[in-house]
């Protein structure tokens, strides 16, 4: 009996060791780049070593160290080392809807008139057609501007006349003076009247919740980790954010092109919506299949980028437009309810937010494929501000 207990005792204790060596470092989830040698006279081995590291990393990231557990019997977020801090240097109070410095568009308003200007780097954003939509639904007021040689536009539009107490502001875009426009900013820019007389810029009724939760200390090594869910310690996953960034010497731009290979390579797949299956979001499962949903692409995004030291984010929320409802209400400003995944990137010293689901116009919808109208970069780098006006920060995803 005596036999049998040790023996129980010694494999516990080898059982923790592996747990340890496992949760520490990539030696099992990598164990072919270790030992080339049994990758070579036995994959099967290989495979099956790096599978169940993976799985045992998903069982022991559900549970918690002694801090968190302090912190969640205090009701806190659990302490974060000095060194391990992330800084963030918001940028606030900005006329940006986004802070990406090829294209963005900015609206400033004073009194009774909109300042629209910006840059643009397509030649299907070279004409705009601007207009407001009152609190009916119709459009007021439509204008027409263009972009000079370099691609800036700049324009101040007078308010029209009306009734309504807030108008939404539109953009338009086209490749040709006239003909075909497809939406660029639409109706999540809420222009309000002021009692004195004139306009301003609404603000979203979650962005304080938002702010809140994005200007919060967050850690660096939670954001480089290797999950069960982002698997960024494998060596294929590296690879290719590799051969993504190949040749690309600054985070920021190796966050860029990752953001437009996901939005150029995935398909936003509109029939799991609709069907009891599990949609793809592990990276390997969506990098094989090409069709995702919010949380397959902030998924990958998130593989992508700390598979080559970038720190990044999932952050789930709440976010208008993915169901019927368009704006914020009493119940939605206020829930606890998820719908959407995105992410946030520390570059440059602060956290850039990332919506690739919105940036990506390719999708499949009853089993049709299209092809979209291009990758956006409208919620590449979003200001908070304007990121407010649909969605809703909820939690940091750390699984």
């Amino acid at each position: 009996m005596k036999h049998v207990k040790r023996i129980l005792i010694v494999l516990i204790i080898l059982f923790i060791g592996i747990c340890i060596i496992n949760a520490k470092t990539d030696f099992f989830l990598n164990i072919g780049t270790y030992i080339p040698e049994l990758k070579t006279n036995y994959p099967q081995v290989t495979g099956s070593i790096t599978f169940m590291s993976e799985q045992l990393s998903g069982l022991t990231d559900l549970i918690p160290s002694f801090a968190e557990i302090s912190a969640m019997i205090k009701n806190e977020d659990p302490p974060i080392a000095p060194s391990d801090i992330a800084k963030n240097a918001y940028i606030a109070n900005s006329p940006m809807l986004t802070f990406y410095p090829i294209e963005n568009i900015s609206i400033i308003v004073d009194n009774n008139a909109v300042q629209v200007f910006g840059i643009s780097d397509s030649k299907d954003k070279a004409h705009f057609v601007v207009n407001f939509v009152d609190e009916n639904g119709e459009a007021l007021g439509q204008t027409s501007m263009s972009a000079d040689g370099s691609g800036i536009f700049n324009k101040i539009i007078d308010i029209p006349e009306t009734d309504s107490y807030t108008l939404n502001f539109c953009v338009y875009t086209g490749s040709k003076e006239f003909g075909q426009f497809t939406s660029w900013v639409y109706n999540y820019v809420t222009l309000e009247r002021l009692p004195e007389g004139g306009w301003q810029i609404a603000e979203s009724p979650v962005y304080r919740n938002n702010k809140e939760l994005f200007e919060k200390d967050k850690s660096i090594s939670d954001a480089l980790k290797s999950t069960g869910t982002i698997q960024s310690g494998r060596d294929d996953m590296k690879q290719i954010a590799e051969s993504i960034t190949n040749g690309i010497v600054t985070d920021y731009d190796k966050v860029t092109a990752i953001h437009d290979w996901i939005c150029s390579y995935l398909y936003y797949d509109v029939d799991s919506l609709n069907s009891e299956d599990i949609p793809p979001y592990l990276a390997d499962e969506i990098l094989q299949s090409r069709r995702a949903v919010c949380r397959g692409y902030a998924t990958l995004m998130a593989t992508l980028c700390r598979s080559i030291g970038i720190p990044c984010n999932i952050v789930t929320g709440y976010a208008l437009g993915v169901g019927e409802d368009t704006e914020w209400t009493d119940e939605t400003i206020v829930t606890d309810t998820q719908n959407h995944a995105w992410n946030e990137v520390y570059v440059d010293g602060r956290w850039i937010i990332v919506d690739t689901t919105w940036d990506c116009s390719k999708k499949i919808e009853n089993g049709v494929i299209d092809e979209g109208t291009g990758v956006s970069h409208l919620y590449y780098d979003a200001n908070l501000q304007f990121f407010s006006a649909n969605h809703k920060i909820a939690e940091y995803y750390k699984r």
